[in-house]
Order: structure tokens, then sequence, then C-alpha cells
């Protein structure tokens, strides 16, 4: 019986673990999974669109780039239509390319995971850029003159800066919400620690080491805490961004997300450090018994056979094919 409460004990703390391992990939586990299935599907075409127009603007920029070393001083009429086309195809291929970060963007925040985290319709915000970017590609197509594709493309680059903003702040909202969820889960990981310590006293073990593994783990878990709470108030506050998530000082929305990327990372550090406690916790707890391990698959072994691990083995599994977080917000930077 007490081999058994142990062994409980043990398997509580490794899926424990893995709850701290995790960070997108929970939410992917408790989508269904023919909507987690369409929500890869769908990533992936955007992100194949993105990738394949992000090609063709590279080619057209060196192409313009060339060409306007080559033709920039000449005069006759050929050298400059022919430098007027290649500033067409250049900026036509950056509206393209800006379009299908755009697609990307919408696609991450319409995963089935984020559904009502974003407190406002960024979608709609999104569809809004696409349909003035679609606009400004008619001006460009229409564009007759040197100097009306310079001006369309000023007005791309200051359309863009908006766009970049909007993008950091919609996924810092995703990300915030991740986060407050993983703290979440830390807080309650605590009390399975203080069983297993009271676990181990009655049975009169040397508990110190694990009484200090938890203390160090719920300190820093604590602090992630009242970072994360810092950030949560940055948000509400949202400088630089209108309530419908649009903005309305590029300057204060630069600084917000400058902020708001300064505490989330540091949460996120908190946290990580907090699980590397929780392991030297299950591996203190693990030499006072000395009767089970866990394997490279993430299942628990005791007694020579092997005992999955329900929840560790979800999570692994999520993990491995949840969408990226990063991807987004890095094509967008």
């Amino acid at each position: 019986m007490k081999n058994r409460q142990r062994l409980n004990i043990l398997t509580s703390l490794v899926a424990a673990v893995f709850i701290l391992s995790l960070f997108s990939g929970l939410a992917a586990a408790q989508t269904p999974k023919e909507l987690f299935e369409k929500d890869k599907e769908q990533y992936r075409i955007q992100k194949e669109r993105y990738e394949n127009t992000q090609k063709k603007f590279e080619e057209a920029k060196k192409q313009f780039d060339e060409a306007n070393e080559k033709l920039k001083n000449a005069k006759d009429t050929k050298s400059r239509g022919e430098l007027t086309e290649k500033a067409r195809n250049y900026v036509e291929r950056a509206i393209n390319h800006t379009i299908a970060q755009l697609g990307v963007l919408k696609s991450r925040i319409e995963l089935s995971e984020n559904k009502g985290v974003i407190p406002f319709d960024a979608s709609k915000n999104i569809d809004a850029h696409i349909a003035e970017l679609e606009q400004l590609r008619t001006k460009v197509q229409q564009a007759t003159t040197f100097q009306e594709l310079r001006d369309a493309h000023k007005e791309l680059k200051d359309q863009w800066v908006k766009i970049r903003l909007e993008t950091r702040y919609y996924l810092e909202i995703l990300i915030n919400h991740r986060v407050d969820e993983f703290i979440t889960r830390a807080e309650n990981v605590s009390t399975k620690l203080d069983t297993a310590i009271e676990n181990a006293k009655a049975e009169n073990k040397d508990v110190s080491r694990l009484q200090d593994d938890a203390s160090r783990y719920k300190a820093l878990v604590a602090e992630a805490k009242a970072i994360q709470q810092r950030a949560d108030t940055l948000l509400a506050n949202h400088s630089g961004f209108a309530s419908d998530g649009t903005v309305t000082d590029n300057k204060a929305a630069a600084e917000f997300l400058r902020q708001g990327d300064n505490l989330e990372r540091d949460a996120i550090k908190k946290m990580k450090s907090a699980s590397k406690e929780l392991l030297d916790f299950v591996r203190d707890y693990r030499k006072l018994f000395g009767k089970a391990r866990v394997n490279e698959k993430g299942e628990l072994e005791a007694g020579g056979s092997a005992t999955a691990t329900p929840v560790a083995t979800s999570t692994v599994n999520a993990t491995a094919t949840a969408t990226p977080t990063a991807t987004a917000e890095g094509n967008s930077s």
C-alpha cells in the first residue's frame, strides 16, 4: 500500500514537471483533434504562402536595387521606363508579402486555442489592413511615373509601422494569457510538493532537501507571479492603442510593447528556473525511495515495468506538434 502511495505521488510530480515544460502545447492538447488538425493545415497554408511571397519579394528587391544602381543617373526614356517597371514590381511584391504576413497572423490568432483570448476583434483589424493594401496595390498598378511609385512605397512603409505594432500587441496578449495559465498551474503544483513531503515524513525520511527544493520552487513561482501581475496591469492600460486594438500613437505603442516584452521575458525566466527546482525535487524524492524512474518517453517506470503517465504523455505529444508561437512574431519583426 505504501509503495503504491509513493508511486502515485511520484507520478503526480512527474506529471507536474511536464506541465511546467509546456507552453502553447497545453492548449493544443485540450483542443479537439479535428479542430487542431484543421488549425494546423490552415496555418501551414498561410506559412507556405508567406515563404513564397518572401522569396519573390527578395528577388524583386534585388532586381530593383541592381537597376537603380545602373540606371539612377540615366536620362533616356527607355532607362527611366525600365527603372519604373522594376520599382513597380518591387513595391507590388512588398505588398503581397505584407498581406501574406497578415494572413499568418490572422491564422495564428484564430486558432481554436486562442478563441476569446484577445478582447477585441483583431481579425477585423487585419482585414481592414488587407483592404487598404489592396487599394494601394491598385495605385501601384495604375502608376505612370517613378514618383507615384515612390509615394506608394512611402505609404506602404507608414502602413507597415502600424501593422508591425499591432502584430506585436496581439501576440503579446496571447503570450501573456499563456503565462497566466502557466503560473496558475505552477501554483497548483505546490500542493503536490507538500503532499510528497508529508508522505516522506510519515516514513521517517529526512525531508530537509525536499523542503529546500520546495521553498526555492515556491519562491520563484511567487516572483514570476509578481512580475506577471505588472504585465497584466500594463496590458490593461494598453498605452498607444485604442480599445479596439488599433494604434493611436506609434511612439507610445512601441514603448508599451518594449516594457511588456521585458516583463514577459523576466516572468518566463523565473518559471524556467522554477522548473529546474521542481526537477531537483523529483530527483531528491526518488533518492529517498529509489524504486521509480522516468524514461525518455516521459513514462514512469516502477519495479521494472513502465507505467504511462497520462498527463505527461499527452503534454509531450502536444508540445511536439503545437503551432510555434514565435513564428508569426518573428516574421513580423
